[in-house]
């Protein structure tokens, strides 16, 4: 018995058909009430949510689904996904050392997509060090919503198909500790992932058509129902041979990208998953090309059902991975409904400011009520002159207040430097123009004491660098302008790359940073008045 269950919706589907998992999860666990596989009809596009919402809606009504929260991903082929390795990082910082550098490393800006990430790994103190990314572009994530609202459903979460099946891969039994090669064939695309302990180590999308053979679905109204990609009419022999030997192709290639990243890598299991027909003729000739044992997917096992059904789950690892990753807090890593995201650095800088004011004031409190007690010990005559400069005592102990404020606003800027100049070092790579084509940044230094940023700039032309320092000009927040932007004098001469016309220095500095920044003869003061106040 699953404790503490809620009750899911989650669909996948490819360009032929639409698979559906109803289940109570919790505990780490889901109890199966419904599992259907249905075809979509000829000639509907899947990628048109008019179309294929509807289609969905039939579905669920044909088996009296009326739950409306539904969970879906995204299919590999329209992700981006890169192993990201970093410095040591704080995880309050890691979601914004995530997009400064998936900037440099995605094919499109981060404004087109919506990203998410996983920890890989991590040293002693829990500070990250290297992040399995994913990108997906925002156009793909509103089509995806716009199927599931066409359905008549509300979607809560968007995961990543390679993830979803690599929660299913580690639900089998003994492949926890294995480094597996799951491959999930589709009708037109197979995806083919590499995972070890909970780990995407690798994942590809291989474009590989199989054939369609006409023949309408036979109805089967119960609990698990799926029908192949083929009918009963089979694909010709020769027709079967040269997909098959397509499918194996891909794998091959798969596994030379991967051992070109980990040379050492043994493959220990591979696990075929699908409904395209073929997975029985594919399971054979991967075992004769490679020698590993290979099996074909089987969740009954882990789901609690008879062996009968495994035929018919065996194209649910997706969908069933979807399932299991909201049994338990944590296992669905990815969300691009949901993603990650950095902590607005003002609004911790203001919860700091106001947990350090509270401070101060108690400490004063405290040494006003120590003074207090020792002048009344001292007698009347103390007490007399106590309150002849009880106006100028109200003037100092006001001062010091203000000088403690500031020294631990100043302690807590330097805790939080690293999150607050990454921002800003965003905001230069997002003005940059055209980089690598009309500009590129030969050297840059960052001056904490002077809040300053130089870059040393090569240019096609003055007028690429005086754009560059115009757009930081107009960076503003909350209606303050954040950047002062100096140009150091043209210099036309030899560059790294002959597209480069000349190189100029520009001085960035940081407005707010530089009005913080509490001086040497200020800090003097502020001890100065502490020491007379004690």
């Amino acid at each position: 018995m699953i404790r503490s269950t809620r009750r899911i919706l989650c669909l996948d589907w490819d360009k032929r058909s639409l698979r559906l998992v109803l289940a109570r999860a919790g505990g780490g666990a889901i109890r199966l009430e419904d599992a259907h596989s249905h075809r979509i009809p000829s000639g509907l596009d899947v990628e048109d949510p008019q179309a294929l919402g509807p289609f969905i809606a039939q579905c669920l009504e044909r088996h009296r689904i009326r739950h409306h929260r539904a969970i879906v991903d995204v299919p590999r082929d329209k992700a981006v996904i890169n192993r990201l390795r970093l410095p040591p990082t704080p995880p309050a910082e890691l979601a914004a050392a995530v997009r400064f550098q998936a900037m440099r490393e995605l094919p499109f800006s981060l404004e087109e997509a919506e990203i998410d990430f996983v920890t890989l790994a991590t040293e002693e103190g829990g500070r990250a060090t290297e992040v399995l990314l994913a990108a997906v572009r925002r156009e793909t994530l509103d089509r995806l919503r716009e199927t599931v609202q066409a359905a008549g459903l509300t979607p809560i979460r968007i995961g990543l198909r390679p993830y979803a099946n690599l929660v299913s891969v580690m639900r089998l039994p003994g492949m926890h500790d294995k480094r597996v090669l799951f491959i999930d064939a589709g009708p037109a695309m197979t995806e083919i992932d590499v995972v070890r302990g909970g780990t995407l180590a690798f994942s590809r999308a291989a474009g590989v058509s199989v054939p369609f053979v006409g023949g309408e679905l036979v109805a089967d109204e119960s609990r698990i129902s799926s029908k192949a990609e083929l009918s009963e009419v089979e694909l010709s022999d020769e027709a079967a041979a040269s997909t098959v030997e397509e499918l194996l192709v891909e794998i091959t290639r798969t596994l030379q990208a991967y051992r070109a990243a980990e040379s050492n890598a043994v493959i220990e299991q591979i696990v075929i998953a699908g409904s395209t027909g073929l997975e029985h003729d594919l399971l054979e000739a991967v075992e004769d090309k490679f020698g590993l044992p290979t099996t074909l997917f089987d969740p009954t096992l882990a789901l609690g059902v008879g062996e009968q059904d495994a035929a018919k789950l065996r194209a649910f690892s997706a969908v069933l991975g979807l399932a299991w990753g909201v049994s338990r807090e944590g296992l669905l890593e990815l969300d691009f409904l949901n993603p990650k995201r950095p902590l607005p650095p003002r609004l911790t800088l203001k919860r700091r400011l106001r947990l350090g004011g509270i401070a101060a004031g108690v400490l004063l409190v405290g040494a006003v009520a120590g003074v207090a007690a020792d002048r009344i010990q001292r007698g009347r005559e103390l007490d007399a002159l106590r309150k002849g400069n009880a106006e100028l005592a109200a003037k100092v102990l006001a001062a010091a207040d203000v000088q403690i404020r500031t020294l631990e606003a100043d302690d807590w800027r330097e805790e939080t430097r690293l999150s607050l100049w990454l921002n800003h070092l965003l905001d230069l790579s997002t003005a940059a123009v055209e980089p690598g084509r009309k500009m590129l940044v030969t050297s840059l230094s960052c001056d904490v004491a002077k809040s300053l940023i130089t870059l040393k700039l090569a240019c096609s032309d003055l007028d690429v660098a005086t754009q560059f320092a115009d757009a930081l000009r107009t960076v503003e927040q909350s209606g303050q302008r954040v950047y002062d932007v100096e140009m150091g004098t043209w210099q036309v001469g030899r560059t790294v790359d002959p597209r480069f016309q000349g190189t100029v220095d520009v001085r960035v500095v940081l407005r707010e940073l530089a009005r913080h920044q509490l001086g040497t003869k200020e800090r003097q003061r502020a001890r100065e008045v502490l020491k007379d106040v004690n």
